[in-house]
């Protein structure tokens, strides 16, 4: 009898362990899907329009003098497109920049002119994080070399030259893989030209001098 009980205990015993451990696994939540984890690599794409450009140029004409030239009113126009790779609260990646300013002083004979255009590829490095409603807000340094192309110049224009950028983004989340991008903050760059010297009396080097503050929009994808 005595031995029918201790079996009768020990069974009761471990049907409510077994019950009890069904019933907290029930109770667990399901394994975290991959496709939500953090995205280590992004790639955005915006587009700029500012008139806060401040530039001058030093060229050469084939009437033979030096020329200066600047934007009386400028408006840039602007493509962007950016690869990072995120290490936590560090990123960094390359970007590559085209720029188009144009001089909208329209007072007759001049009108709408292009005052230059400039092509750049950065290297971008880059920090930030993301709040808990899944905004990401990043601080991001580029330094990198660019080309330009000043038309009003047909001798010894500005053409190589460093340039460099600090910018403030913030992407807003759209769905789990893509974001509405805002960026702005500021571009710096220093254009040289060709050194050749010809003729009597050698001339100054060729240069572009400017900085603009760009705003810009677009899209980022999370991969």
């Amino acid at each position: 009898m005595t031995i029918t009980l201790r079996f009768s205990t020990s069974l009761a015993s471990a049907l409510l362990v077994t019950s009890m451990a069904i019933h907290a696994s029930a109770a667990d939540p399901p394994a975290p899907d991959r496709g939500a984890e953090p995205r280590k690599h992004s790639f955005s794409a915006t587009i700029g329009l500012t008139p806060l450009y401040f530039g001058e140029a030093v060229g050469f004409t084939d009437g033979g003098g030096d020329y200066f030239s600047s934007a009386d009113e400028p408006l840039l126009f602007g493509l962007s497109g950016d690869y990072m790779r995120s290490f936590g609260l560090v990123r960094a990646g390359v970007g590559l920049r085209y720029a188009y300013i144009q001089d909208t002083n329209s007072h007759w004979p001049r009108g709408w002119q292009t005052f230059a255009h400039e092509l750049g590829i950065f290297g971008l490095f880059s920090l930030g994080g993301t709040t808990r409603s899944g905004v990401d807000i990043a601080a991001t340094l580029g330094l990198g070399i660019g080309h330009s192309w000043v038309p009003n110049f047909d001798l010894y224009p500005p053409s190589w030259g460093g340039t460099g950028e600090l910018l403030v983004s913030v992407a807003i989340p759209v769905n789990r893989v893509a974001d509405f991008f805002l960026r702005s903050g500021m571009s710096v760059a220093f254009y040289m030209g060709n050194m050749t010297q010809e003729g009597e009396y050698p001339r100054p080097d060729a240069y572009l001098a400017r900085a603009y503050f760009p705003f810009e929009l677009g899209f980022r994808r999370r991969f």
